[in-house]
């Protein structure tokens, strides 16, 4: 894997190198706002210290930033990814995968912020510490205004030089926003893209957009009810919008290009049973479709009274080959975040992290994938022992209580580890979550609202797998002893090539819509939230999991081989996916066993993903969506569909210059097909061949 990375670098250096001397090249003034600053006293501890460092940071950040601009731009967007080397790495871990509270900064303003900041100080006079926390909230919110009026004087600048009309707008723009809530819609969207871009800057990464046709509606309601706007002027403002959050594409990217966490969730259930939609969720969907773009990304929130339409439509961006919208499922998830201890209102207002792990948005520190547990360590560590003679077991439900037992010695370690991280404090989104302030206390030192923490998990499909294969062979057909499995998966099945076969293809598998494999998934679901329920974490807040992670190929490629009939650095299946071909499978077992799963128990992040080639989804367009719906109601809690052409993905690789833009989902985001590591393709296409014959 580290090769691989290292390969990855070397063939995109040319490509960093290039925009960061595009970047340097580009027109800069000096002002000095920022440090006309007044600095302010701490009281003296290692916490404060480190707040006091990150101010200086900030102001350090917002002096040296490099404006980067067009003129004929609708909207100003600007990171300067050279000044994220101010923020050296001090050997914590630095929060992302989150979205703030978009909402309070276009309702309140920076002003309305400050004022809150202000109360609370007044409401906390004997509290030094609460008190030195605050006016750092302080600074810093004067620090990112003292940056708007940067931009602003830049703007005008440009504007004596090369006049333009959309800079004439921003400047009007800048002189209201984000220090004041916005008066329209081009206000509201220019509030948001800057406040986006200062936490992208200072070094967070997998910057979550929250619920935008929620959040932007009452100003896009407000234009158009004023006739101050008409809805083809909106959309043309909508793909301006997205233009502009896919500017910086590469450099958002985390371990691959594509991989931003750049998520924008739509539509939704209300309190009240009705449906969020509005004309700007399918204005998004129009708008992503027509721009072909694989990021921003879009999640759709799906419920039992979600509009045919509403569906229709987003089937039509999948068609387009996006790999998007990935739907969730309200009715599972609503109901899990509420049991799970969430308060109803927030729970309906729910988003996710980067990819797939639900969140509410500017009331978290949810770190949603925090780390992963691979679900075949207990199972190879319990054959091992097994084949050494520690253990001796004589039936399968003897082996499921084992596993089980050596599941919860794997979670207990990985939760010890978890308990001694440390989180690099963070004013700049503490400003923008809720409590922080209220609580005069870092989101970093559990400020939040929420301050769960979340593990995903790898390998489920094949632990199914071997576990069923070692239920048929060992104890019901005895063609094998238990003491003899590990040897064979130890050696990599040397001179066992047909048990390969048989494993592979023999038996009920993962996917099945069987009772016994449905028993035995739920089985080991229920054992690992009764597991994780004996712990906190050191935020005073619980432990979740989910049942997909992006780990599936890298965390593969150095373990060990399987009794599923997975080779020693094979990848592990890919989140709820059969594994292997097998006469039984088809999209209706697939999704009837997804729907049978206890997701109340595993809702942080739980995808259904499915590849559906594109001439079958042409011939059964209406017969697929009825089964998408059958499936959201009957408790499946997240679907996503990659619609491919297994030839030319076959041809793309070959030929990677002549299909640029052909967009692919890959674990939980869309990228350009070119893009992606040799070993993500493989798999692409390998399991593009495989749904090939796949029916209903």
């Amino acid at each position: 894997m580290i090769t691989t990375n290292l390969n990855y670098i070397r063939n995109n250096y040319q490509y960093y190198i290039t925009e960061l001397l595009n970047i340097r090249n580009s027109l800069d003034n000096d002002y000095d706002f920022i440090k006309q600053l007044p600095k302010i006293k701490f009281i003296s501890s290692n916490e404060t210290n480190e707040i006091h460092l990150e101010i200086s940071l900030f102001k350090k950040l917002c002096e040296n930033i490099h404006i980067q601009h067009k003129t004929d731009d609708t909207f100003f967007y600007n990171i300067d990814y050279l000044t994220r080397k101010i923020y050296k790495n001090r050997g914590k871990r630095v929060l992302g995968n989150t979205t703030i509270n978009y909402q309070n900064i276009l309702n309140k303003g920076l002003i309305g912020i400050k004022t809150d900041i202000k109360n609370n100080i007044d409401l906390n006079v004997k509290d030094k510490s609460k008190i030195s926390y605050l006016k750092s909230l302080n600074q810093f919110v004067e620090t990112i205004d003292a940056l708007r009026i940067k931009y602003l004087n830049f703007l005008k600048v440009t504007q004596t030089k090369t006049p333009h009309k959309n800079i004439e707008d921003l400047i009007s723009i800048f002189s209201n926003v984000p220090l004041n809530p916005p008066d329209n819609f081009k206000e509201a969207i220019q509030s948001l893209l800057f406040i986006n871009s200062i936490i992208w800057a200072n070094g967070h990464s997998l910057v979550g957009l929250g619920r935008l046709d929620q959040i932007l509606y009452p100003f896009l309601e407000k234009d158009l009810n004023d006739d101050k706007i008409t809805e083809e002027e909106a959309k043309f403002l909508i793909k301006e919008f997205l233009k502009t959050l896919h500017k910086y594409y590469k450099f958002k990217s985390n371990l691959f290009f594509g991989d931003t966490g750049q998520i924008i969730v739509l539509s939704g259930i209300n309190p009240d049973g009705t449906d969020s939609s509005n004309i700007l969720t399918y204005m998004f969907l129009s708008a992503l479709e027509e721009l072909e773009i694989p990021d921003p990304k879009i999640i759709l929130r799906v419920h039992s009274n979600t509009p045919k339409n509403l569906l229709k439509r987003s089937l039509k961006c999948l068609k387009k080959g996006l790999g998007y919208p990935l739907f969730s499922n309200d009715d599972v998830i609503i109901k899990s975040l509420i049991m799970f201890g969430y308060e109803k209102e927030d729970a309906y207002d729910y988003v996710t992290s980067a990819c797939w792990e639900p969140l509410i948005p500017g009331k978290s520190l949810d770190q949603n994938n925090i780390d992963y547990i691979n679900f075949l360590n207990p199972l190879n560590d319990l054959l091992k022992k097994i084949h050494d003679g520690e253990i001796n077991i004589n039936s399968f439900e003897e082996l499921m209580v084992n596993y089980k037992d050596c599941l919860y010695f794997d979670i207990r370690d990985t939760i010890e580890r978890l308990n001694n991280i440390n989180i690099r404090p963070s004013p700049l989104l503490s400003i923008f979550i809720d409590d922080c302030i209220s609580k005069g206390t870092d989101i970093s030192e559990g400020g939040a609202k929420y301050n769960n923490l979340g593990l995903l998990t790898v390998s489920l499909g094949n632990t199914i797998d071997a576990l069923s294969n070692i239920n048929r062979i060992v104890f019901e057909n005895r063609t094998l002893d238990l003491s003899e499995i590990y040897p064979i998966i130890n050696s990599n099945f040397e001179q066992n090539e047909v048990l390969i076969l048989e494993l592979k293809n023999k038996g009920t598998k993962f996917c099945d819509d069987e009772k016994d494999i449905i028993f035995i998934t739920n089985d080991i679901l229920s054992s690992f939230y009764k597991y994780l329920c004996q712990f906190k974490n050191k935020f005073k807040g619980k432990y979740k999991f989910g049942l997909s992670s992006p780990a599936f190929i890298s965390s593969g490629s150095n373990y060990m081989a399987s009794f599923d009939g997975r080779k020693n650095g094979d990848a592990f299946g890919v989140h709820i996916s059969p594994l292997s071909n097998t006469t039984n499978i088809s999209y209706t077992s697939i999704t009837n066993f997804a729907s049978e799963l206890h997701y109340e128990k595993a809702f942080n992040g739980a995808v259904t993903d499915l590849m559906v080639e594109k001439n079958f989804l042409d011939k059964f367009e209406d017969q697929f969506l009825n089964l998408l719906e059958t499936s959201f109601e009957n408790g499946i809690m997240q679907v996503q569909i990659n619609v491919v052409e297994p030839k030319k993905l076959i041809e793309a690789k070959k030929n990677p210059e002549l299909y640029p833009n052909l967009i692919v989902r890959v674990w939980g985001f869309s990228a350009y097909f070119k893009d992606l590591p040799e070993e993500y393709k493989d798999l692409i296409i390998k399991r593009a061949l495989q749904y090939e014959s796949i029916n209903y």
